[in-house]
């Protein structure tokens, strides 16, 4: 409005609802409930009732739902001015563009835009969510530095109004790294829920690691994933096996100990109690 561009204004929020809503409808489509929409000077973005990053399939189908959106209305656009030979006014061109700039803007490889979020579930199904989403916000703050710079050149050089990338660049990097807090809590939360899901089921497909004895426990704790129960088998420089560790075993250790005692000294302790 500053810029005396009001209806652009009104577009783009409708086109931003819209991108919004499709993530909505695929959340519906996956029994997961939509809490809020939230409009904001940078954007949208749509809240919900649950961890989406604990599937990775399921976490790249709803962040694509918010670009494809964008890229079908464009095509819409096309074939409806095609087809009813409406002329192309500056109204058009912008509704086009724009839906083009969000559709493409969105898929840029950095949290919380979809594009970071498409690229964490590709690489989580692989390494799991927690190293993922560490992978993810390094790129983040690389395309920020970027984005940064970029915003700089084109105030300099062409118009003031590019300083919006400027505070769009600070706005992604303060998100992206409250983004690599919030999975430590997702994470630790979703163990916890494991655990309970195995006892209750009775079942659960397992993954074995095995580790020197002093290795300390948080390292073996970044191992961890979602998918699978971790048991950890311990050996010495000799390579023997000195004994075993379970999953529930390391996170309580984590909780009751120091994050840096290492595998050696846990099996030690587990010994001391037993005997």
């Amino acid at each position: 409005m500053f810029f005396n561009y009001f209806i652009e204004l009104l577009i783009l929020i409708i086109i931003v609802l819209i991108h919004e809503l499709a993530h909505c409808c695929l959340c519906i489509y996956y029994d997961i409930e939509v809490s809020e929409v939230k409009l904001f000077a940078f954007g949208g973005v749509a809240k919900f009732r649950g961890d989406i990053e604990t599937d990775s399939k399921r976490e790249i189908v709803i962040a694509l739902a918010g670009p494809l959106s964008n890229f079908i209305l464009s095509i819409i656009l096309i074939f409806v001015v095609n087809i009813f030979n409406i002329e192309m006014n500056n109204i058009i061109q912008f509704c086009l563009v724009a839906n083009l700039t969000i559709g493409i803007f969105n898929l840029i490889p950095t949290l919380p835009l979809d594009g970071g979020r498409i690229i964490r579930g590709i690489i989580g199904y692989y390494v799991g969510i927690k190293k993922a989403t560490y992978i993810v916000v390094r790129l983040g703050y690389i395309v920020c530095i970027l984005l940064f710079g970029i915003g700089i050149y084109l105030t300099l050089v062409y118009n003031i109004e590019y300083i919006f990338l400027n505070m769009l660049s600070i706005y992604i990097f303060v998100s992206n790294r409250k983004e690599k807090n919030r999975i430590n809590f997702i994470f630790v939360k979703n163990l916890v829920l494991k655990k309970k899901s195995l006892f209750s089921e009775g079942i659960m497909d397992a993954k074995y690691v095995i580790a020197m004895e002093f290795i300390d426990i948080k390292k073996i704790f970044d191992e961890f994933t979602l998918e699978k129960y971790h048991i950890i088998t311990v050996i010495n420089t000799k390579g023997k096996v000195i004994g075993s560790l379970s999953e529930s075993e390391i996170i309580d250790a984590i909780i009751n100990h120091d994050n840096n005692i290492t595998l050696g000294y846990l099996i030690d302790i587990y010994k001391q109690r037993l005997s």
